[in-house]
C-alpha cells in the first residue's frame, strides 16, 4: 500500500483573522481527551486548527481523511505512519498493515499512546467520512478510552462525531458554526483592522446581520468591494447577498453534493421560514420529511435550533435556496406553492402564518378575511410589528415597498397611535446605532401610518428622510414608494409642480427598474395631478396604463385604480360610468373590510353621486367615509369639506353651518392652515403656481430648471457652477476677471480663459436651446468686460420669496397671505443640494433668516389670533431647520404650559437639552427647570 504523505502534512492556511476568542478556549481545554470542530462549510474549522497549531508549536500527528480510509487496515496505517513521523520508536515500525494484522496494530498504537508522557494532538480532519463506519468506531473508542491525558484528539467535521461522549463528559470540549461564526467585534476587525477598509458601522451591521458570520463569504466579500469607493459600496449592498461570488460557492461547496431530492427538498421548503415536519410532509405529499429534516442536521446543512427549538435554514443560505427555486420551477409554481402553504396554515388554525402567505401569494382578499380573523384574536401592536418584519423573513424576494402599504391598510383603528408609538422607538433605536440601512425603511413605515393618518407636515419630513436613504443605498421600491408618497404630500399642501416633479421621478425609477408596484402608484397619482388640473386627456392614458398594471400585477391596488377611474369619467361628465367605476372600487374595499379603503373609494363616489344630484345616496356614502376615516384626520376633513358641499347644494343652511364649523376645528386642531388659506384665496394664485415665463427655476430645496415647460438639464459642472453664480448674483453686473475667480480658482490662465468660454456658450444652450449666438441671449449678455443675468423673463422662487418675506402684520391685511405664500415657496434651503460652494452661502444664510423670521412673524400672528397649533406648526418649522435657535425653543415651551400640553412641553425642552446642552454645551436645564416650575409642572429630563 503507498502512502500519500501529503494526507498527512499540517496545512498552513494564512488565517483572515487571529481567532483570539476561540483560542482562549482551546487553551482552556483543561486536558481534554477530544476536542470536536463541526459546522458546514466554510466556517474556518480547519483554517482555525491549523493556525492553532502553528502558534503554539504543539507536536501533532494531522490525519486528512478521505472515504476509502473508512476501512481498519488503511485508517491504522495512516495514523501509525503519522505517529512514527513524530515519534522514533523501535516498539511501532514503519509501513503498511494488512487487514488480518489491525487487531494487532491498534494495540500496539494504543499502548504506546497510553504512555505518552508529553502532549500531543491528533487531528482527523474531514471526520465526516469515517464517522459511520464500523470498522472505524471501536478503533476511535479504544483509543479514546485508553490515550494517555497529554494527548488530545481533535475531531474536524461536518457533521457531529458519532463518539462515547457521554462517557468523557468533561474529557470534552465543542465548538459549533455558531462559535465559529466571526462576531460583530471580529466582523470590524476583520474588514477594518485586517484589511484597512474603512466600513462604516452600518455596514458591519449589515455584513453580519445577513452572512450570519459565515467565515468564507466574508473572504468572498473582500475580494469584491476591496477596491470599491464609498458609493460604489452602497450600490452592492443594494444587491446583496444576491452576488455570484457567493452563490457559485453555495452550489459547487455544498447544493452539488446532494441527492436529487434533498436538492429538491431544500427547493421547495427555501419558501418556508419554519421547518415544522407535519407541514412539509402536507405541503410536499410526502411521510418522512422529520427524517430528511434530522439528516440535514446532522450534516449541518446551514440548518440549525433556535432558542425556541425551531428548525430554520440560515438566512444567507436559504435567500440562495429561494433564489434557486424561482430558478428551477418559475416564479409562477412558487407563488403558487406560498398560496398552498397558505391553505395548509388556515387548516391548521395558524392564522398568523396564513396571512404572511396569502400576502406574499398576492391573495390580498383572502389576507384580509384571515386578518379580520386575528385583528381581536391578538394583542394588536405586538401582531402588526411583528408581520411588518416577518413578511420579509418569510419571503426572502419580497420588498418592502410590495407589503407595507398593504398592511398598514389592514391596520385596526384602535391601534395607530400605540404602533407610531413602537415604530417612533424604533427609529430612535436605529439612529442610535447608526443603523442607517434599516433606518431608511423604518422611517418608511412610520411615515406611511402619519400620512395616513393626517400628520402631513411630520410625513413629509420622515419621507424625505427616508428618500435619501433610500437613494444612498439603491433601494429603488422604497425611494420610488417614497417620491410618490412626497408627490401626494405636494398635492395636499397646494405645489402641484412640486407633486408633478416627484412623482415624475419615481415613475422614472419604477420603470427603470421594472418595479411594477411602484409603477401602478405613480401613474396613478400623475393622473390625479392632472385630474386636478382639469386635464382629462393626459390623465386618461395614465389611469389606463395603471389599470393594467393593476389587473395584472397588484389586485390589492385596485381599489385605488377604480377611485381614480370612477373621478376621470367624472370630470369627462360621464356620471353614470363614473358611478359604476365608484361602486366597483367601494365594493372592493368592503371586501377587504379595510377603513382607509371604505373611505377613500366612498368619498369619490359621494362626489359622483353630488354632480348627478342624488343626495341621499351621496349623504349615505358621505357618512361611511366619515365613519372609516374616524382616526384619519386629513382625510376626514376632506369628508367635512365634501358635506359642506352637500347641505350648501341642498339648501340645508343650518347642517352647512354646522359642517363648517366642524370643518374649521378640524383644520385649526390638525394645523392644516393650508386648506383654511385655500379656502380663503380661491381664485387666487397660490405659491406653487409659477407666472408665465419661458425660464422658470427653482432654487430653494431641490435645484430645477424648465424652459418652455420642458425640464433642462446642465451636465457640465463648471456650466452650472456659473449658473450658480449668476443667479446669486442676479441683475448686477459682474465683472469677468470677478467671474473667473470665484468659478474657475484652479488652472493657468490660459486654461481657464478657454474652460471659461466653453462652460458659458454650454450654459447658453441649455437655457436656450434655439439660441445660435451668445451675442443674442436673453438671459446672459455681455456688456465690455461684464456680465449680466437678466431675470426680466425668468421666474425665480428665490426672488418671489424676497418679495414676499418679511411683512409686518400691523396694519397690513395681505401681510398674513404674503408670508403663507413665502412660507409654501421655502422647499429647502437655497441650493441646499450644493452646500459646499463658498459663494453661495451669504445668500442661503440671507434666506434661511427671513425664513425664521417669517415663522416666527405667522407664529406671533397665529398665537395673537388664539390659533394655538397653527403656530406651534410655525414654531416646529423653524426648530425642524434650525434645531439650535435657543428663544425658539422657549418661546414655543412656554406657550406649550400655557396650554396645559405637558407632554408636549417635556418632549420639545429635551430636544432643546439634546441639540444646545449635551451637542453645543450650552447650560440649559437650569432655566428649564425654572420656566417648568413657573407653570408648577414637572420637567422629565
Amino acid at each position: 500500500m503507498e502512502i500519500n504523505q501529503s494526507k498527512l502534512t499540517i496545512p498552513h492556511y494564512m488565517p483572515y483573522l487571529k481567532r483570539n476568542r476561540l483560542f482562549s478556549k482551546l487553551d482552556n481545554n483543561g486536558q481534554a481527551t477530544v476536542i470536536s470542530i463541526s459546522g458546514d462549510s466554510g466556517y474556518g474549522k480547519t483554517t482555525l486548527i491549523s493556525s492553532y497549531i502553528h502558534e503554539k508549536s504543539i507536536p501533532t500527528v494531522w490525519y486528512q481523511l478521505e472515504s476509502t480510509d473508512r476501512y481498519s487496515h488503511i485508517f491504522l496505517t495512516y495514523l501509525k505512519t503519522g505517529i512514527c513521523n513524530l515519534i522514533n520508536d523501535d516498539y511501532l515500525p514503519p509501513g503498511s498493515i494488512q487487514p488480518n494484522d489491525a487487531d494487532k496494530e491498534l494495540d500496539n498504537l494504543v499502548s504506546l499512546l497510553s504512555k505518552r508522557i508529553k502532549p500531543l494532538f491528533i487531528v482527523l480532519d474531514d471526520y465526516q467520512w469515517v464517522d459511520q463506519s464500523p470498522e472505524i468506531k471501536p478503533i476511535i473508542r479504544k483509543m479514546l478510552l485508553h490515550a494517555s491525558p497529554e494527548v488530545t484528539f481533535i475531531i474536524i467535521s461536518r457533521v457531529r462525531p458519532n463518539l462515547p461522549l457521554v462517557k468523557m463528559r468533561r474529557r470534552y470540549i465543542e465548538c459549533h458554526s455558531s462559535d465559529l461564526a466571526f462576531t460583530p467585534s471580529e466582523t470590524d476587525k476583520f474588514f477594518n483592522a485586517a484589511h484597512h477598509l474603512n466600513l462604516e458601522n452600518h455596514e458591519i451591521q449589515f455584513i453580519h446581520e445577513t452572512t450570519e458570520g459565515w467565515v468564507a463569504s466574508y473572504q468572498l466579500i473582500l475580494g469584491i468591494i476591496g477596491n470599491m469607493s464609498k458609493s460604489e459600496r452602497e450600490f452592492f449592498w443594494a444587491k446583496f447577498p444576491n452576488v455570484s461570488d457567493i452563490y457559485d460557492y453555495l452550489s459547487l461547496e455544498v447544493l452539488e453534493t446532494q441527492s436529487e431530492e434533498i436538492k429538491s427538498f431544500l427547493y421547495k421548503t427555501s419558501l418556508m421560514s419554519e421547518l415544522d415536519p407535519s407541514i412539509i410532509d402536507n405541503f410536499l405529499g410526502i411521510d418522512h420529511s422529520e427524517k430528511i429534516i434530522n439528516y440535514l442536521l446532522t450534516q449541518h446543512l446551514f440548518i440549525y435550533r433556535d432558542e425556541q427549538g425551531t428548525i430554520r435554514y440560515h438566512r444567507l443560505f436559504r435567500r440562495f435556496l429561494y433564489q434557486k427555486a424561482k430558478e428551477q420551477f418559475g416564479n409562477a409554481s412558487v407563488t403558487k406553492d406560498h398560496l398552498m402553504l397558505a391553505e395548509i396554515y388556515l387548516e391548521m388554525d395558524q392564522y398568523v402564518h396564513a396571512f404572511a402567505y396569502f400576502i406574499i401569494g398576492k391573495d390580498y382578499p383572502n389576507a384580509a378575511k384571515v386578518m379580520e380573523m386575528i385583528r381581536n384574536r391578538y394583542n394588536p401592536v405586538e401582531l402588526i410589528i411583528f408581520l411588518d418584519g416577518w413578511l420579509e423573513e418569510i419571503s426572502p424576494g419580497l420588498s418592502l415597498a410590495n407589503n407595507t402599504l398593504f398592511l398598514i391598510r389592514c391596520i385596526p383603528l384602535s391601534i395607530v397611535k400605540d404602533l407610531i408609538v413602537s415604530f417612533e422607538r424604533e427609529v430612535s433605536r436605529l439612529k442610535e446605532r447608526k443603523n442607517l440601512l434599516w433606518l431608511c425603511s423604518m422611517q418608511h413605515r412610520l411615515a406611511t401610518i402619519l400620512f395616513m393618518r393626517g400628520d402631513i407636515t411630520v410625513a413629509k419630513k420622515l419621507f424625505s428622510e427616508s428618500l435619501e436613504g433610500s437613494k444612498k443605498f439603491h433601494d429603488y421600491p422604497i425611494a420610488a414608494l417614497n417620491l410618490t408618497l412626497l408627490a401626494e404630500i405636494d398635492r395636499y399642501l397646494g405645489n402641484p409642480q412640486a407633486a408633478l416633479r416627484s412623482v415624475r421621478e419615481s415613475l422614472f425609477i419604477s420603470e427603470k427598474h421594472h418595479i411594477k408596484h411602484t409603477q401602478l402608484h405613480a401613474l396613478d397619482t400623475i393622473a390625479t395631478i392632472y385630474l386636478d388640473e382639469k386635464k382629462v386627456d393626459e390623465a386618461e392614458r395614465y389611469i389606463e396604463q395603471a389599470l393594467q398594471i393593476a389587473n395584472k400585477y397588484d389586485l390589492s391596488s385596485q381599489v385605488f385604480v377604480y377611485t381614480t377611474m370612477s373621478r376621470m369619467l367624472r370630470v369627462k361628465g360621464d356620471l353614470r360610468q363614473s358611478i359604476t367605476w365608484g361602486k366597483k372600487a367601494a365594493g372592493l374595499a368592503q371586501n377587504y373590510n379595510s377603513d382607509f379603503d371604505i373611505g377613500w373609494s366612498n368619498l369619490e363616489l359621494a362626489q359622483s353621486f353630488l354632480d348627478h344630484q342624488q343626495w341621499e345616496d351621496a349623504e349615505h356614502c358621505l357618512m361611511k367615509a366619515l365613519h372609516a376615516f374616524s382616526l384619519f384626520s386629513y382625510y376626514r376633513c376632506m369628508v367635512v369639506r365634501s358635506q359642506i358641499d352637500l347641505y350648501q347644494r341642498k339648501g340645508d343652511r343650518k347642517r352647512e353651518a354646522q359642517k363648517h364649523t366642524e370643518w374649521q376645528q378640524i383644520c385649526e386642531d390638525k394645523g392644516y392652515e393650508w386648506l383654511v388659506n385655500k379656502k380663503k384665496l380661491k381664485g387666487t394664485a397660490s405659491a406653487g403656481d409659477e407666472p408665465n415665463q419661458p425660464l422658470v427655476i427653482h432654487v430653494l430645496g431641490s435645484f430645477q430648471i424648465a424652459y418652455q415647460n420642458k425640464p433642462v438639464t446642465i451636465k457640465r459642472k463648471s456650466s452650472l457652477r456659473l449658473l450658480q453664480y449668476f443667479i446669486t448674483h442676479r441683475d448686477k453686473k459682474i465683472n469677468k476677471d470677478i467671474l473667473l475667480d470665484a468659478v474657475f480658482p484652479d488652472g493657468s490662465p490660459d486654461a481657464i480663459q478657454n474652460q471659461f468660454h466653453v462652460s458659458l456658450s454650454t450654459l447658453r444652450k441649455s437655457l436656450e436651446p434655439e439660441l445660435k449666438s451668445g451675442a443674442h441671449s436673453k438671459f446672459i449678455t455681455r456688456v465690455g468686460d461684464h456680465y449680466y443675468f437678466d431675470t426680466e423673463r425668468v421666474y425665480l422662487d428665490a426672488e418671489e420669496f424676497l418679495q414676499l418675506s418679511g411683512s409686518e402684520m400691523e396694519g397690513r391685511g395681505d401681510a398674513s397671505e404674503k408670508l403663507f405664500k413665502a412660507d409654501q415657496l421655502y422647499q429647502g434651503d437655497y441650493f441646499e443640494e450644493y452646500p459646499y460652494d463658498a459663494f453661495l452661502e451669504s445668500e442661503r444664510k440671507k434666506m434661511r433668516f427671513l425664513f425664521i423670521k417669517n415663522n416666527r412673524l405667522l407664529a406671533q400672528h397665529y398665537r395673537a389670533q388664539g390659533e394655538y397649533f397653527k403656530c406651534f406648526g410655525h414654531l416646529e418649522k423653524i426648530l425642524n431647520n434650525d434645531p439650535y435657535h435657543e428663544q425658539t425653543y422657549l418661546e414655543y415651551i412656554e406657550l406649550l404650559l400655557e396650554q396645559n400640553l405637558h407632554s408636549k412641553a417635556n418632549t420639545v425642552a429635551n430636544e432643546m437639552i439634546k441639540y444646545l446642552e449635551k451637542e453645543l454645551g450650552i447650560k440649559v436645564q437650569d432655566h428649564l427647570l425654572k420656566l417648568f416650575s413657573t407653570f408648577r409642572c414637572e420637567i422629565t429630563i
